[in-house]
């Protein structure tokens, strides 16, 4: 979701919400959340480098914070949600509809 504007993944979201049941659904998404922290990982600088290119190479794409992914999952209605860091450039997101 990281090559697109925040109102884009806004309606992708919400088109996902409609495609999974309400009760047992569960969306995943693997992508980019930048840390706010002071506490710093290696792959940190990395993680920065990439939201640069996404501002280089698209029109309104972005690595995210935890509180911007926050606000796109909330807004395109998945108002629960559990990030999960791996050893990777990448987290694993969890959202679910209810």
């Amino acid at each position: 979701m990281h090559d697109w504007t925040d109102e884009s993944c806004i309606e992708i979201l919400r088109n996902c919400k409609k495609a999974i049941p309400e009760k047992t659904g569960k969306l995943i998404i693997v992508d980019i959340v930048l840390q706010t922290e002071y506490h710093r990982d290696p792959l940190d600088d990395m993680r920065m480098t990439m939201d640069l290119a996404m501002y280089a190479l698209t029109s309104g794409g972005k690595e995210r914070t935890k509180q911007e992914w926050k606000k796109l999952l909330e807004e395109g209605g998945f108002p629960r949600y559990k990030i999960i860091k791996i050893p990777a450039l990448e987290s694993i997101i969890e959202a679910y509809p209810e």
